[in-house]
């Protein structure tokens, strides 16, 4: 996770480049960027000479950012850069003594509550996390989401749930995957299974599936596992519209929510394919691929039974893409949805089961 230490004085820049220490031996790498009037080149420090222009340059590109100054002076000069929960960076502020670690900005899904913890343990510090669900020691939807790697569907339903958490109504979730949450009379689990049953009695329902329930009651917000890998098979120069028609049709086919989505699969010889990239990006996941020699291999060793073709052995030296690229991305995953044919596409779904 990208990391970067912004401070603006020469006592803040002595605090930056302990954090920046602590942190790289705690395993996060870490940016460090200081104020400096003239011209100045160092290896563990990247200066700068206006803080409004640096911060509009780089906050797009960190996941965190900690300040060490006056929290006004962050509130000012992020305030036009501030987009969405789900996009913006943690932003956490540190006065310059490294007496208090303040959490500003994404404090639960973008994990400044968290951050804020880590460094106000590293340096000895203060943390001052404002969140109510926090200050109260109950969970919040959105840093369940966060520590699970979980899609929020809708995010608008977020402050919803989280003020009737904080305001003691009662909440229910359901899935197979047992979550960490404190054990508080309104809260309660229960089997996926157990929807809709029981719907009606809750202030709230969160149901965690990829799956695509309809007929939901309004009351009711979902946590999409990121468990499904679609394996695409595609003829060279095809537009990244019909991948995504594709495979949005596939999910549709096995009653999956693209939210679920955690990567798209292929072999190696397609990996640069524009379209691909593209569509990977529209997405919002990433493209890995697997050679020619691991496809073989998979499909040899384990048995599995794949739709072959000798038309596809022919071109790119294995007998089939799709379906064992999914299986191979999963890890232990399972085929959803076989191998499906598009206009010059292949596609197929394999999930991984929750706990």
């Amino acid at each position: 996770m990208k990391t970067a230490v912004i401070c603006i004085t020469r006592r803040s820049h002595n605090l930056g480049l302990q954090i920046k220490n602590k942190l790289g031996q705690n395993g996060v790498e870490a940016d460090l960027y200081a104020f400096s009037q003239g011209s100045v080149r160092s290896d563990d420090t990247v200066y700068f000479q206006n803080l409004s222009g640096i911060v509009k340059e780089i906050f797009p590109s960190y996941r965190q950012i900690i300040f060490i100054m006056a929290l006004g002076i962050v509130v000012r000069v992020i305030a036009g850069l501030v987009k969405d929960k789900t996009v913006d960076p943690a932003v956490i502020v540190i006065d310059e003594n490294g007496h208090n670690v303040i959490s500003v900005l994404s404090g639960h899904l973008g994990g400044a509550n968290k951050l804020t913890r880590l460094i106000a343990g590293l340096i000895g510090a203060r943390p001052v996390i404002t969140t109510a669900t926090d200050v109260q020691g109950l969970p919040a939807v959105d840093d369940l989401a966060r520590e699970y790697n979980y899609a929020l569907d809708p995010v608008s339903a977020v402050k919803t749930v989280n003020s009737t958490i904080v305001n003691g109504g009662t909440v229910y979730f359901y899935g197979s995957e047992k979550l960490k949450i404190a054990k508080e009379k309104s809260l309660h689990y229960f089997a996926l299974s157990d929807y809709p049953d029981r719907q009606r009695s809750a202030d709230f329902n969160v149901i965690i599936t990829s799956e695509i329930i309809n007929n939901c009651h309004a009351n009711t917000m979902f946590l999409r596992p990121r468990n499904l890998v679609a394996g695409i098979g595609c003829r060279s120069g095809t537009p990244a519209d019909k991948l995504l028609e594709a495979v949005h049709t596939a999910l549709e086919m096995c009653n999956r929510s693209s939210l679920s989505l955690r990567v798209l699969a292929t072999i190696q010889i397609k990996a640069d394919e524009p379209g691909l990239i593209q569509a990977a990006a529209a997405l919002k996941v990433p493209v890995i691929a697997f050679s020619a020699e691991e496809i073989n291999c998979f499909i040899n060793k384990t048995g599995r039974c794949i739709q072959r073709s000798d038309f596809v052995q022919k071109k790119v030296g294995v007998p089939a893409v799709c379906e064992p690229a999914a299986l191979m991305a999963t890890g232990k995953g399972e085929l959803l949805l076989p191998k499906q044919k598009f206009p010059g596409i292949t596609v197929a779904v394999a999930e991984d089961p929750l706990q």
